[in-house]
């Protein structure tokens, strides 16, 4: 590796080890001119290391977001903001669809989507009401209204068509929260000395 490296030398470089390493180094948060050639790589192996030990961030998640919502929408990533709002981004009737396409390109079920409000609310003040109506009336017509409240309430959640945040930069906040924690609680961490040698291999 040249002992300088340009912008135009950073994003093929940075490519390689997002491919490689399986992570989502942003090279919009790159904006010198240049940059030495170890102070690169150290950057390069913070930037990683803080992924692929939990240490997710909000800004960590706009990125992955931008980039999956592009590849859905077709879409280039820099017209998206954190005030861009989902509801406009993704019309109800295409919406589960193309949620479910999102979820693949970030990797994971994102569980983004509520039933309606009002209905989910009405189906269980229903169920909840069934129950002591089948202790002190009738157990037979209140156990059946209670199983058919209850088998509702499970496909509606299962059909929910409104996003449960508003804009995508709630999405970013709320990901990177959930998904720093579940790292925390399954993720082995990989020691720094390893993934310096790794981006070394890489980039030499």
């Amino acid at each position: 590796m040249a002992d300088t490296i340009s912008q135009d030398q950073l994003q093929p470089l940075i490519a390689k080890v997002n491919s490689e390493l399986k992570v989502n180094i942003n090279t919009e948060d790159f904006k010198s001119a240049s940059y030495s050639a170890s102070s690169f790589k150290d950057i390069l192996i913070q930037k990683a290391a803080d992924e692929l030990n939990g240490e997710w961030t909000t800004d960590m998640a706009f990125h992955k977001l931008k980039i999956a919502i592009g590849q859905v929408l077709n879409v280039a990533p820099s017209s998206l903001t954190d005030e861009t709002e989902l509801d406009k981004l993704f019309p109800a009737a295409t919406r589960k669809a193309q949620v479910a396409k999102l979820n693949d390109a970030m990797g994971f079920q994102m569980d983004i989507l509520k039933p309606n409000a009002v209905l989910y609310g009405i189906l269980l003040v229903i169920f909840f009401a069934c129950i002591p109506f089948s202790i002190a009336f009738d157990w037979f017509i209140g156990g059946i209204a209670l199983v058919v409240s209850g088998i509702l309430i499970y496909l509606i959640s299962k059909t929910g068509n409104s996003f449960k945040v508003k804009t995508v930069g709630h999405l970013a906040d709320h990901l990177a929260w959930r998904n720093y924690l579940k790292q925390k609680r399954d993720h082995i961490p990989v020691s720094e000395d390893e993934i310096r040698s790794r981006v070394d291999r890489l980039i030499g």
